[in-house]
């Protein structure tokens, strides 16, 4: 979904930073998804942990994971996490789905960054990983 909602919006937006989301590279981890119509993007359909150490191991910056708790909890499973970037509403929900996935027993973390965004008390929290 979050594929969908990007390639619908961003090729028809002209600003620098639409100009580099459109040109760069993208990877849709997806099983559904055969022929992606938003230029530069390619789809890992399996072996996504495999697929992802590759791709990690010959690109130069960072590879950014926007909107996929799945997914995260895949590469956190898989050890290819090196920085968390979390959005934290000032919300109880009470229940709902777990960020960090069973098996995971203690991933150390420092935190490199914090800034609220906002009037409502959103805080963007970055976390990297500790040695």
């Amino acid at each position: 979904m979050t594929y969908e909602g990007f390639a619908e919006a961003w090729p028809s937006r002209s600003d620098a930073f639409a100009d580099k989301l459109n040109n760069d590279p993208k990877y849709v981890v997806s099983t559904t998804l055969k022929d992606p119509a938003w230029q530069n993007t390619a789809v890992i359909s399996r072996d996504v942990a495999e697929e992802l150490t590759k791709l990690k191991e010959r690109t130069n910056g960072a590879i950014l994971v926007a909107g996929s708790g799945t997914l995260v909890r895949t590469l956190l499973a898989a050890d290819l996490v090196d920085e968390l970037r979390l959005m934290v509403f000032p919300t109880v929900l009470g229940r709902g789905r777990r960020l960090f996935p069973e098996g995971i027993d203690r991933l150390k973390l420092s935190l490199a960054e914090s800034k609220q965004v906002g009037s409502d008390g959103v805080q963007v929290q970055i976390y990297q990983r500790a040695e």
